[in-house]
């Protein structure tokens, strides 16, 4: 049902969309809160269906250098331990 909802109201370049953004995003000028807002609401849009580890590389390497480089080296598993130490 809901893939016939999808592909009668969503164009059909909105996921590829949505999965260009998510591939490009980058924290940027961006605060914390809103960069891991932007990422969250992007995954959904995706519906992406991926190994957490991938996601956490994919969550990290958008971040501001200088927060990925303190991130890095503390240990963390899951995504909502890697939002804290950001």
């Amino acid at each position: 049902m809901r893939e016939k909802l999808k592909a009668k109201f969503l164009p059909d370049h909105y996921l590829q969309n949505n999965f260009l953004k998510l591939h490009n995003l980058k924290q940027g000028n961006k605060s914390m809160e809103e960069y891991i807002r932007e990422f969250e609401q992007l995954l959904l849009k995706c519906d992406l269906r991926e190994d957490e580890t991938q996601t956490l590389v994919r969550y990290l390497s958008g971040f501001d250098e200088k927060i990925a480089n303190v991130v890095k080296l503390h240990p963390y598993i899951t995504l909502d331990e890697l939002n804290s130490l950001a």
